[in-house]
C-alpha cells in the first residue's frame, strides 16, 4: 500500500467511524466498511453516493509522475514576464515551467514568479541546485575561476531556500543538477576551468538529494543531462542511471547545436532518441524522462532552428514510445540571465512559437500530416 494510500485511509476511517455513530450498523457492515475505505480511500455518504477523499500532499507534487500521458514543459523562463505570457502558455497547452535563474534571486521575486505561475494554471521546475551559488561559485568565478576550484555543495545555503518556498503549491519538482555541473564556473570550456574533474559526483547528487528531502520529502528531483556516446556510455551516467535516485531527467537532444560552425547531429532525436530513452528506462525503470528539444538560437553556439527541423524534432519525439514528457528550450528573455543572447521565443521566435502551438493542439494529427 502505497504512502498516499495510507494517508488518504487514515481521513477516510476518521469519516467512517464519526458517520457509524450517526446511524445503526450491524458489526459486520462496519468491518466492510472499513475494510473498502481502508483500501480504496473512498467512503459512502449517508444516502448511499460514493466520495473520494482528498489526497494528500504528496500526492499532489508527485501524481503526474504516474501518468500515462505526456507532459508538456517550457524551459528557460524569465523571471520578469508580463501575465499574458503565462495566460500563453497555459492557453497552448504546457503545463509546466523550468528556469534558468535560482537561488541568487531574491525570495521575493521568486514568490511573485510562483504566484503568476499559480494563477495561470501552470506549475515549476525550480532550482534546487541548478545554480551556481549552490556548489559554492560567484560572479567572480565566471571572469577569474581559482585554480582547481571545484563544486563544493552549500547544504545551509541550499536548504535555507527550500525552506522558504516548499509551501508554495506552484512548485513541482526541485531542479539538482544541470549536465553534472557543466553549466558551473567549472564546467566545459571555460577559461581556467579543468573539466571534467570538476564535474558533480554522484556521491555529491545524493547528497543534495538527501539535504532537500530533509526540508521537504514531497516533491520530485529533476535533473538535466544530454545524450551520450551510443557505442559506449561513459562510468559516471551509468553510475548515476544506475543508481535510480532521480525521480525525472530532462533529456537535452538540442539538434542545432554547433561544432566548429556546423550543426554536429541535426538527426539527433530521430537517430537516438528511442534509444535514449530505452537506455535510461532499462537502468532506472522509475524515472521519467522528458526530451527536450531546440527552440532557440545562441550566437555561435546553438544555430537557429528552421520550420523544418522543428517539424522533423517535434515528429521524430512524438513517436518516441515509453517517453513521458517533451520540453521546448526556451521562452526567455534569454538577456535577463545571459546578456550576450536576445532570444525571447514570443517576440524573436514567433514563427518556431507558432509551429509549437500548432503541434499541442493535435499532437498525433501534427505527426500525421
Amino acid at each position: 500500500m502505497s504512502q498516499n494510500t495510507v494517508r488518504s485511509s487514515s481521513y477516510a476511517v476518521k469519516y467512517v467511524i464519526i458517520m457509524c455513530m450517526h446511524r445503526k450498523f450491524a458489526t459486520a457492515e462496519i468491518i466492510i466498511i472499513l475494510l473498502f475505505t481502508t483500501f480504496t480511500g473512498c467512503v459512502f455518504k449517508p444516502d448511499g453516493t460514493n466520495i473520494t477523499l482528498p489526497s494528500s500532499n504528496l500526492s499532489e507534487n508527485r501524481g503526474n509522475l504516474t501518468s500515462s500521458r505526456i507532459i508538456y514543459t517550457m524551459k528557460g523562463v524569465g523571471i520578469d514576464l508580463p501575465p499574458d505570457d503565462f495566460a500563453d502558455m497555459k492557453k497552448a497547452g504546457i503545463e509546466i515551467l523550468g528556469t534558468e535563474w535560482g537561488m541568487e534571486e531574491s525570495i521575493v521575486r521568486v514568490r511573485a514568479f510562483l504566484d503568476q505561475a499559480e494563477k495561470a494554471g501552470l506549475k515549476v521546475v525550480i532550482d534546487g541546485g541548478f545554480s551556481y551559488t549552490a556548489w559554492g561559485f560567484t560572479d567572480d568565478d565566471w571572469d577569474d575561476l581559482p585554480p582547481g576550484k571545484h563544486p563544493v555543495w552549500q547544504k545551509e545555503r541550499v536548504q535555507k531556500w527550500v525552506d522558504a518556498l516548499k509551501d508554495h503549491p506552484a512548485i513541482y519538482a526541485w531542479d539538482i543538477c544541470n549536465e553534472f555541473g557543466e553549466n558551473l564556473p567549472s564546467g566545459a570550456g571555460i577559461r581556467g576551468s579543468d573539466w571534467p574533474r570538476g564535474r558533480i559526483t554522484l556521491e555529491q547528487i545524493k547528497q543534495a538529494k538527501a539535504d532537500i528531502q530533509a526540508i521537504d520529502p514531497t516533491r520530485p528531483f529533476h535533473l538535466r543531462m544530454y545524450g551520450w556516446n551510443t557505442e559506449k556510455m561513459e562510468p559516471h551516467i551509468n553510475a548515476l542511471l544506475s543508481s535510480g535516485i532521480i525521480d525525472i531527467i530532462s533529456l537535452n537532444l538540442y539538434s542545432n547545436y554547433l561544432e566548429k560552425g556546423r550543426l554536429e547531429w541535426p538527426g539527433v532525436i530521430q537517430d537516438a532518441g528511442q534509444y535514449y530513452v530505452d537506455k535510461i528506462k532499462e537502468l532506472s525503470p522509475k524515472t521519467k524522462v522528458w526530451l527536450s528539444i531546440a527552440a532557440f538560437e545562441y550566437p555561435g553556439i546553438f544555430q537557429r532552428p528552421t520550420n523544418f527541423s522543428l517539424i522533423r524534432d517535434l515528429k521524430s519525439a512524438t513517436r518516441i514510445k515509453n517517453l513521458d514528457g517533451i520540453s521546448f528550450f526556451c521562452w526567455g528573455p534569454v538577456s535577463q540571465w545571459d546578456d550576450k543572447c536576445n532570444w525571447y521565443l514570443p517576440q524573436t521566435g514567433t514563427d518556431i512559437w507558432d509551429i509549437i502551438k500548432r503541434y499541442l493542439k493535435d499532437p498525433q494529427k501534427f505527426v500525421a500530416n
